[in-house]
């Protein structure tokens, strides 16, 4: 079954009268809607989940539309848990396709056992699913319904396939181009010649974030020819 259960459930008020209850009448039936059947629970903190009506209002019209690609019911609500720049956990969450959400949750327990420090992990929605807004706050994020910047082509994010991390730190760079435009220092992808703030969260081949999402098939925009977009993650596995 998809999508939230509902329960039904009468209730009653007591109070103490010489250390009696006294109870009053029941209620009409009320109905209760929880979060849905299909929540899949990794770790404590980590779990996915379908996406429930609350999760569904805060999309649509925003990182969410109708559309003959992708359905509510193809997305997954991920929760999870992370540490902040600040070094104190915190609890994100991300819209990802079904495909992967298994993945995702198993990524992120393996990042936060390693302390890897991500600074915001909201859903875009929270931005208006504005991805520039987002990615210059550095807010780190999965599906988005949208083209890829520049041109008439859909994103993998606009099919719960791709996820961006720390990207105003790890901007998309193609020629000249940097984006977000607050992500220009980290453009130079040299530690010791960056003189951005946040350098020490930029990613780099081979370091940690790099094999934990390879290892689970997917694939990094930073080793992109053409262009470089080092917060992008996607999968084009099955």
């Amino acid at each position: 079954m998809e999508g939230q259960v509902k329960y039904y459930a009468r209730v009653r008020a007591y109070k103490k009268v010489s250390g009696s209850n006294i109870y009053g009448v029941y209620s009409k039936t009320l109905s209760v809607e929880t979060a849905s059947g299909n929540r899949y629970t990794y770790k404590t903190g980590f779990y996915y989940d379908t996406i429930s009506r609350a999760v569904e209002k805060r999309m649509t019209g925003k990182s969410y539309t109708e559309n003959p690609n992708i359905k509510l019911s193809d997305l997954r609500y991920v929760k999870v848990k992370y540490y902040g720049f600040d070094n104190k956990v915190k609890n994100g969450e991300l819209v990802v396709n079904k495909k992967i959400a298994e993945k995702t949750v198993k990524i992120f327990y393996e990042l936060y056992q390693k302390k890897y420090q991500i600074q915001s992990l909201h859903l875009v929605d929270d931005y208006d699913a504005d991805d520039i807004k987002s990615m210059s706050a550095n807010n780190s994020s999965a599906f988005n319904y949208r083209v890829i910047e520049g041109s008439t082509k859909l994103s993998n994010h606009a099919y719960g396939l791709a996820i961006d991390i720390n990207p105003m730190v790890n901007p998309c760079v193609k020629g000249e181009s940097i984006s977000p435009e607050n992500g220009q220092p980290y453009a130079e992808r040299d530690v010791t010649k960056c003189t951005g703030k946040y350098k020490k969260h930029m990613i780099h081949k081979d370091d940690t974030i790099y094999k934990i999402f390879t290892k689970y098939g997917f694939s990094w925009g930073g080793d992109w020819n053409n262009s470089k977009d080092y917060q992008h993650f996607e999968y084009n596995g099955k």
